[in-house]
């Protein structure tokens, strides 16, 4: 497998698509609305399109280079985990601009701890208070990804990808990975939980949320073959 490898200048190196041709596939959807200046737009923009570059170049290390099996679920780790932000961005823009994000007119304005414990039936107590102040117009909350993914599957916000939805609770699940002190059993490690099957599921939901629908105007689908 090393043989593919190449040198800066070789006439065969691999390289990613442009950052200037991921822009411009993904200004097909991301666009300034009512929810979203542009000021917010191009930096959005910028961020899913370095994402979507790195995870090429991780693909490529597994098709270029004989890592140790350690390095390979590392990589495949990176990838996941990777591919979930890409998808969080995309899932987030597409559920706040379809009018489905959450909002409030309350904003926290102070808390307050009490220092003093008290003791009802042998238990212990303390007080919190926290003062919210109402705002002059609604404020648009953070949701989790659990959220959003629930979301775009619920209100079909990816259009008519019967078969993607379905897909979409593993990556909620895998998502939740990048914790590594959250230990629920023995076998809770990276070793078990990134292999080629995680792989092969994130590809399939990225590529089929990046080739959906949303990106109909685009010309540049092709780009993202490496992820069949």
């Amino acid at each position: 497998m090393t043989d593919k490898l190449t040198f800066k200048g070789d006439s065969k190196t691999w390289y990613p698509v442009p950052i200037s041709i991921l822009s411009e596939h993904l200004s097909t959807l991301i666009q300034a609305n009512e929810y979203f200046n542009i000021k917010q737009i191009n930096p959005l923009i910028k961020n899913i399109a370095y994402s979507l570059q790195y995870v090429e170049f991780l693909d490529q290390l597994l098709k270029d280079i004989n890592l140790s099996s350690c390095l390979e679920t590392q990589n495949i780790k990176s990838f996941v985990i990777c591919g979930a932000s890409i998808i969080e961005a995309l899932f987030h823009y597409i559920t706040v601009s379809n009018g489905h994000g959450k909002n409030t007119e309350w904003k926290s304005y102070k808390k307050f701890k009490s220092g003093e414990q008290y003791e009802i039936k042998g238990d212990k107590f303390r007080n919190e208070t926290e003062i919210f102040i109402k705002t002059s117009s609604p404020i648009l909350m953070e949701m989790t990804f659990d959220q959003m993914c629930k979301k775009v599957e619920s209100k079909k916000l990816l259009g008519d990808e019967k078969d993607l939805y379905k897909e979409i609770n593993g990556i909620r699940k895998l998502r939740n990975k990048v914790h590594i002190h959250g230990i629920e059993n023995p076998q809770d490690t990276d070793w078990y939980n990134f292999n080629w099957k995680e792989l092969k599921l994130i590809k399939k939901v990225l590529h089929g949320i990046l080739i959906s629908s949303r990106f109909v105007s685009s010309s540049h689908t092709y780009m993202f073959d490496y992820l069949k």
